[in-house]
């Protein structure tokens, strides 16, 4: 009979500790909790917009050092959750305006623009909880790093 109640108890431990890890991983957290690397580690920034079906979306490159401090301070001041139902990558939309931060490792963070969406390397996808991305900062943004041709 004790046996049955110190196995109990520890199936009640377990399933507190679980519900705790739950709730730390959905909560609320700052673009630099999830994205935890410093601006000096950012190698490039890729761009994408959206195209025609069956194309390959147009993209370009930024390696330009205020260009890449400049979105990370945007994005610092956003608010992210974790989504409870995180959809399987190749379900998600990115034929639309991406901003992808690579690191000196090749991680990526992708921001997918219209839907409000941060994808990270592992496919954890974070929804911005202050609003839609401030429209006008990003299409400004986006336009002053298109590449002249």
């Amino acid at each position: 009979m004790k046996l049955r109640a110190f196995l109990l108890v520890l199936l009640l431990a377990g399933g507190a500790y679980a519900m705790i890890l739950s709730i730390n991983e959905f909560s609320s957290k700052t673009f630099n909790e999830v994205f935890q690397t410093s601006e000096e580690h950012v190698v490039q920034l890729i761009f994408t917009k959206p195209s025609s079906t069956g194309m390959t979306p147009p993209a370009w490159v930024s390696s330009d050092k205020e260009q890449i401090a400049s979105l990370l301070e945007f994005l610092s001041d956003y608010e992210l959750q974790k989504k409870d139902s995180q959809e399987p990558l190749d379900a998600l939309n990115f034929n639309q305006f991406t901003i992808s931060i690579e690191d000196h490792e090749e991680n990526l963070l992708t921001i997918m623009v219209e839907d409000n969406l941060i994808v990270n390397q592992n496919g954890d996808q974070y929804m911005l909880l202050d609003g839609p991305l401030d429209a006008d900062w990003m299409v400004n943004f986006i336009l002053s790093s298109t590449p002249s041709s």
